[in-house]
């Protein structure tokens, strides 16, 4: 969420979510993704941040993800992995986690991070869904990460050193550090989710899943029956394409790099980044036979609105297409959540020297008064797709229906009223550039004449376009479009009574009556009123 006095949390919740009371309409957001570390609230409290949450809960915002860690000093492990390094992590992490309850609790006051944890779930539990652990544990300071096996010092076949990330600690205290986290948290809020901490490199996890929390090497035995994938149910990761190699290939030919600097290939490289993560997670059974699979959620992520490196990704347009076509490929891909980074710039647009200062969905706030805010075109355009997609959700078959060609984008979405909402947009395919166009035709199967178009500004300006005929003009940013339906048939009110899937119908249609056993007559019109 970041720091601009004089904002409070629950001033940034306001423009997150929207506050109708005061008359802010918000920018989409329903969950956060804050941090409260142990040294934060061992000094001021654990309940310092109750009051912001519950305001949280006021404005319509649930399943939040906390991502915890970073002790007390006093509770910081005095051991040198690495000759110049302290460890990162928590002293006695390998004292019991629970106790007899004599002192009042069950938890072990001995183990710092277990009581830590206990103490946040008693005071947050009710409000956060996902409890990730740690940010970025597997964050490569020594440049081995993306090597592959038989590569020296690869980490598919050698457990990452601790001098190499920048927990400074060994893979299996990490590994402790999910198992304590999981017991505690599904002893108290058994409903929840323990997630890895927003993982950026394969190898790293698949070191998680191939150790136990044994010291001596990660090995099993009695008292490290289970490998690491026992302990998280839930896969976060971080994808920044611009970084991670998805807008460049090699080629040989010219010696050289070849670019794809545009937001399709930003997207095509943050599910390619989700595919790799899933990957290793069923090379370990956890594939829904042996053992489970996991949820997901994709915790940061964003591409530059400029560009501090000549390498990099950077324009307006690019970061506004990415962050909406994001929230698409999430959906279509079984990613549960999906947070951008940032809300608000980190610096001042003049200031700025770093293209991570210049990623929010509104400028910096630092000395403004709540609620004055200006959004970014990424912000608008973010706050259109959340909205109008809300209650929505991605229908790979009745997508497969409308016959997309390989140039078109995006998908069809349905609510529980099977209400249908389309997100087109023609993919983009040249570097540096957003441009794109295409015209989609309606499969003959398919007969609708008339659309409503909202485009990435509609949050801002209300304005919705008619569109009408069976050719539909695309451009390389997203727009919804929504059938025109009977207005007899949305005012009928009788979602309780009656589920029509799907609605609009094409080739077949099931007709549902929730709970209910009587003889009905009905009568079935086309979306031109013909019956």
């Amino acid at each position: 969420m970041g720091a601009y006095p004089p904002w409070r949390d629950e001033n940034l919740a306001n423009i997150a979510a929207g506050n109708p009371d005061l008359g802010l309409p918000g920018l989409g957001i329903t969950t956060f993704r804050p941090e409260l570390p142990e040294l934060f609230v061992d000094y001021w409290g654990y309940d310092i941040r109750v009051d912001a949450f519950k305001h949280y809960e006021t404005l319509g915002m649930k399943d939040h993800v906390l991502f915890i860690g970073q002790p007390a000093p006093y509770h910081r492990d005095t051991t040198f992995h690495c000759p110049q390094s302290r460890s990162k992590l928590f002293l006695n992490m390998y004292e019991p986690i629970w106790d007899d309850g004599s002192d009042g609790t069950p938890i072990n006051d001995s183990n710092y991070f277990a009581r830590y944890v206990y103490l946040l779930v008693q005071n947050y539990g009710e409000y956060v869904r996902f409890w990730e652990v740690w940010n970025e544990p597997d964050l490569d300071i020594g440049g081995n990460a993306i090597l592959l096996p038989g590569q020296p010092g690869n980490w598919w076949e050698n457990d990452p050193p601790a001098c190499e990330v920048q927990i400074q600690a060994p893979v299996y205290e990490y590994i402790r550090l999910l198992r304590i986290t999981y017991e505690v948290v599904k002893t108290l809020a058994p409903q929840d989710y323990v997630a890895v901490g927003g993982l950026g490199n394969p190898s790293y996890l698949d070191a998680i899943l191939r150790n136990t929390d044994n010291p001596d090497g990660g090995d099993v035995d009695s008292l490290y029956p289970m490998k690491g994938g026992a302990y998280f149910d839930c896969m976060s990761f971080h994808s920044y394409p611009h970084l991670d190699g998805s807008l460049r290939s090699w080629s040989d030919s010219i010696m050289g790099f070849v670019y794809n600097r545009h937001s399709d290939a930003a997207l095509d490289g943050l599910l390619r980044r989700r595919q790799a993560m899933e990957e290793v997670i069923f090379n370990h059974g956890f594939d829904g036979g042996l053992y489970p699979e996991k949820e997901w959620i994709l915790t940061e992520s964003n591409i530059p609105r400029v560009a501090f490196s000549s390498d990099h990704i950077g324009s307006e347009l690019a970061q506004r297409n990415f962050l909406m076509k994001s929230l698409v490929g999430s959906q279509q891909s079984g990613i549960r959540q999906f947070h951008m980074y940032s809300l608000a710039d980190v610096e001042k647009v003049d200031s700025a020297d770093y293209e991570f200062e210049l990623m929010g969905l509104v400028l910096n706030l630092s000395g403004t008064m709540p609620h004055s805010y200006q959004r970014t075109i990424a912000g608008i355009g973010y706050a259109s797709m959340a909205q109008l997609l809300r209650g929505y959700h991605f229908s790979e078959e009745v997508t497969n229906l409308f016959a997309l060609p390989p140039e078109v984008g995006g998908g069809a979405f349905i609510n529980e009223e099977a209400n249908l909402r389309l997100v087109l947009w023609a993919k983009t395919q040249f570097d540096n550039s957003e441009y794109a166009s295409f015209v989609y035709h309606l499969p003959d199967s398919i007969s609708l004449d008339v659309f409503h178009k909202y485009d990435w500004s509609y949050s801002a300006t209300g304005v919705v376009e008619d569109v009408h005929g069976d050719s539909i003009q695309l451009t390389g940013t997203p727009a919804i479009f929504e059938p025109e339906v009977l207005t007899a048939v949305r005012e009928s009110k009788t979602s309780d009574q009656l589920l029509v899937i799907p609605n609009p119908g094409f080739d077949g249609r099931f007709l549902i009556f929730p709970g209910k056993s009587f003889p009905v007559q009905t009568r079935v019109f086309d979306l031109k009123g013909k019956l």
